[in-house]
């Protein structure tokens, strides 16, 4: 497709046809000079990917992942401490000798710790007004009780109030 070949076939004023000519050879030139902007810039993206590429194999390669001489040889020393470690077990396994159980350290009770017994108690017993059961008149049978303490101060005094009730 050739532009001003086809300008000659149109029935067009001579002074028209120059100018639409010279308008068509310029948006040409534009275009081969924007052809050559676009193929080097397409030219030093491609460089650029080239370089990332042989950068990233340089730091993220294998030979970044080996490791050094001293690292190695402290690897290889855990490596034969915990291989004779396993040894020892499976020997001692083996022959059928009881082994040692690490025993579990006992845990702290959960929730609030008891008050300190050096602290003076105050007990509030709290007994039932009637001793005989409400539907069969049967004594009642204590069968245990439910303590609870709370903390109760004076200037400058301490004192546990202990409420007891039967159960």
């Amino acid at each position: 497709m050739n532009p001003l070949a086809d300008l000659d076939r149109l029935d067009l004023d001579p002074a028209a046809k120059n100018q639409v000519a010279a308008m068509i050879q310029v948006l040409l030139e534009q275009a081969e000079r924007d052809a050559k902007t676009i193929q080097t810039k397409d030219f030093k993206i491609e460089a650029l990917a080239h370089e990332l590429a042989h950068l990233r194999r340089i730091r993220f390669g294998v030979k970044s992942e080996t490791l050094s001489p001293l690292q190695r040889d402290v690897f290889e020393e855990a490596l034969d401490t915990d291989l004779a470690a396993f040894d020892a077990e499976l020997e001692q396994l083996k022959d059928g000798e009881p082994h040692e159980t690490v025993a579990k350290p006992q845990r702290s009770r959960a929730g609030r710790q008891p008050l300190p017994p050096h602290l003076p108690r105050i007990e509030h017993r709290h007994e039932p007004e009637s001793c005989t059961c409400g539907r069969c008149g049967q004594d009642l049978v204590k069968i245990g009780e439910d303590i609870t303490e709370q903390l109760d101060v004076e200037p400058a005094k301490f004192f546990v109030h202990r409420h007891i009730r039967p159960q």
